[in-house]
């Protein structure tokens, strides 16, 4: 299914999201069902993005089938697991090491370029966006994400690499993603 653009209800979703200049993101990620938010009708845009939680972002938005095997031996008994050995399953994630996935590790930006590049499989780019990738390994990553659209980086000239990723922020890249 091709997730479409919700219009923005008068009342928000989420009781966390009314101030937050992710809202119309947010509601669009609920209207179409790739969250139900962190508990108690909030959703914490604040909140930072771990690796478990990216990747049920990440499967439900993508719609990925369920995977025929368990990839990763620290992630038993995680309520992502499913999800986690979906991405993997897809190749859209290794882990963090020899069958490993860090589950509870928090994702950075760079991590995340990757990640969605592999998910959307978007097309590479020969044009450099940023000045501060040099040195990551994600940097053909961060330059794809940003030549489809999907971001603009955290300023003019800098996509801020080792930043982490918030939930609002999270929201706010699977919609770009979508809408272009």
């Amino acid at each position: 299914p091709t997730p479409t653009r919700t219009p923005t209800p008068s009342a928000p979703t989420f009781s966390d999201i009314a101030n937050s200049k992710f809202r119309a993101d947010i509601e669009w990620l609920a209207a179409i069902g790739i969250t139900s938010g962190c508990g108690d009708g909030k959703f914490c845009p604040d909140g930072l993005v771990t690796r478990a939680q990216m990747a049920s972002f990440l499967s439900r938005a993508v719609g990925l089938p369920p995977a025929d095997r368990d990839y990763f031996t620290d992630d038993a008994g995680n309520r992502h697991e499913s999800n986690i050995n979906r991405l993997a399953q897809a190749g859209i994630t290794s882990g963090c090491g020899p069958s490993r996935f860090c589950p509870s590790g928090l994702v950075t930006r760079e991590q995340m370029a990757s990640f969605l590049v592999r998910a959307f499989e978007l097309p590479a780019t020969s044009r450099d966006f940023f000045t501060d990738d040099a040195d990551s390994r994600h940097q053909s990553n961060i330059n794809r994400l940003a030549a489809s659209g999907i971001t603009s980086g955290c300023s003019a000239d800098r996509y801020c690499p080792s930043g982490l990723v918030t939930r609002g922020q999270m929201a706010a890249f699977l919609h770009r993603a979508f809408s272009r």
